[in-house]
């Protein structure tokens, strides 16, 4: 979303509601409720993050089929390391935040499919070394799993939907590197052909789910953070993934 001009009028907006309280001075401006849907905010507010996130160096070799099949697995253990740290304050958070007990189901969860891709490739879960960027996504999902329930939901709506266009990575992958099947891609494509039908059901079923301003503003504020997070992973595995 981008930030307001400063030169922009002071005038409230034609639909923002403004307070008759005859205990102050003046009107205030409250603005108004957003009326859209949570899922067209989060996809229209924030293009910008979803573009940058796309076209930066690790994700471009990845969709033009460059990525080195070592490159491919530097990329697959940090991304176990964060999504196994989600995935268990996620499970947590299912008691004490209702979207995530109702829209977040067991098959979504991601470090079992990581865990299987690594596996396959020959790696020992127990040897990988944390970056940097990812300890501090860590520690980003640990504070969240404290005190935000919903925004934790945010970081979750990012890499659930991230599934379209990562299905489509792994087809370009396997054809670069002649290979068949599901084995070391069931994090790319976990779903297989039940993709798209499992998307559209899951965003409609976020769309008309019952929230409150705030909470809306908590998941968009999570899934935006997402993105600033995923950002700064793929710079920081440039030189690990496409050395």
């Amino acid at each position: 979303m981008s930030p307001s001009s400063p030169d922009a009028p002071m005038d409230a907006p034609t639909d923002a509601t403004v307070s008759k309280c005859p205990f102050l001075r003046g009107s205030v401006n409250v603005p108004a409720a957003d009326s859209r849907p949570i899922t067209q905010r989060l996809k229209e507010d924030n293009w910008d993050l979803h573009e940058q996130a796309e076209h930066d160096r690790v994700p471009q070799a990845m969709v033009r089929g460059e990525m080195s099949r070592e490159g491919y697995v530097e990329l697959l253990k940090q991304m176990w390391v964060v999504n196994r740290a989600l995935d268990a304050a996620l499970v947590e958070a299912r008691a004490s935040t209702p979207i995530i007990n109702d829209l977040v189901s067991d098959r979504q969860l991601q470090e079992q499919y990581l865990r299987a891709d690594l596996e396959h490739f020959g790696v020992d879960v127990n040897t990988i070394e944390t970056t940097d960027a990812a300890r501090t996504m860590i520690e980003h999902v640990t504070a969240l799993r404290e005190r935000d329930g919903h925004a934790l939901f945010g970081l979750h709506y990012v890499r659930e939907g991230a599934n379209n266009g990562n299905k489509f990575v792994a087809m370009k992958l396997k054809k670069a590197w002649g290979l068949e099947g599901e084995d070391g891609f069931r994090y790319l494509d976990p779903y297989g052909k039940d993709q798209r039908p499992l998307w559209e059901d899951w965003k409609a079923r976020l769309a008309d789910y019952p929230l409150t301003e705030p909470q809306k503003d908590a998941v968009f504020a999570g899934a935006r953070s997402m993105f600033e997070r995923i950002i700064a992973l793929h710079q920081d595995l440039e030189s690990l993934a496409l050395a």
